[in-house]
């Protein structure tokens, strides 16, 4: 018997449909494993990267301060205007604060002029001074979360 023509076109159509609707669905599936799978560079690295070639100062690891080296974010050293800055990065609000309040616990109320924190960053300066707002500017050109 013969089918009506109309029927036959849809038919496929249906099929068409149903194996677009399948690739569609694997491609979404294939981009949600592959952004569970591959993150993206860490705050740590985008830093070190702006500080280098963006700022171009040099960075290097952060050797004689054992606060900054326990951040779980890590940490660096630079020099911004003759002005040593070590960059604790932490990855929680919490951390960033429990950072800030070792700092204070160890070192005294004298190094609050040169302590800063910014969202899950922690700046301690090396001088005894407040930094200039151009080296605070610096670094906050260079800041990640």
């Amino acid at each position: 018997m013969n089918e009506p023509r109309g029927s036959a076109e849809w038919r496929y159509l249906r099929v068409a449909f149903v194996v677009v609707l399948a690739f569609v669905v694997a491609q979404l599936v294939g981009w949600l494993v592959y952004r569970s799978v591959h993150h993206g560079p860490t705050a740590l690295s985008l830093t070190d990267r702006c500080l280098r070639r963006e700022k171009l100062l040099s960075v290097g690891p952060v050797l004689d301060d054992p606060v900054a080296r326990s951040a779980h974010g890590g940490a660096l050293a630079t020099r911004v205007e003759g002005n040593g800055v070590h960059v604790a990065i932490a990855t929680s609000d919490a951390e960033a604060a429990a950072l800030v309040a070792t700092y204070l616990e160890k070192t005294g109320r004298n190094v609050e002029t040169r302590l800063e924190r910014r969202g899950r960053v922690v700046y301690l300066w090396e001088q005894a001074l407040a930094p200039t707002p151009t080296q605070r500017q610096t670094m906050y050109d260079c800041w990640y979360e």
